[in-house]
């Protein structure tokens, strides 16, 4: 008899675990192609703030989401949301980037300045960019 209630319990945990993982964040693909980068253009207004030089400790945040990005152009390419650095992205790879409250934008530059990528998102879905 123990065993029997006990698997009922165990039976009803598992089905809340599977309904909890069921309303997951929808996926969204979001395929993006470059474009040329305007050589005379001066400085970048998609550009808030460049990569950190000092060690600055941020405050972590509760409402986060995280924006994922798969890199298939074959160039190295610098990460900005919202128009802050997040990162640089390796040729063929890909990596995760948490953000704090949110994000509208986001926005992607090779590091040779001459291909970039640029997308609209929010933390209402699980986006996934992949740059072409």
């Amino acid at each position: 008899m123990k065993k029997l209630i006990l698997s009922i319990i165990a039976a009803g945990f598992m089905l809340l675990a599977f309904s909890a993982t069921a309303s997951a964040q929808k996926k969204i693909n979001v395929k993006v192609e470059s474009k040329a980068v305007d050589a005379n253009r001066g400085s970048n207004p998609k550009i808030k703030s460049e990569a950190p030089t000092t060690d600055v400790v941020e405050a972590k945040s509760r409402s986060t989401c995280s924006v994922y990005f798969d890199n298939y152009s074959g160039l190295y390419v610098k990460v900005y949301v919202d128009g802050y650095y997040r990162g640089t992205l390796s040729p063929y790879g890909s990596f995760t980037v948490n953000v704090a409250d949110g994000y509208t934008e986001i926005y992607c530059i090779s590091t040779g300045g001459t291909r970039d990528w640029s997308a609209s998102g929010n933390c209402t879905g699980r986006y996934i960019y992949s740059l072409y």
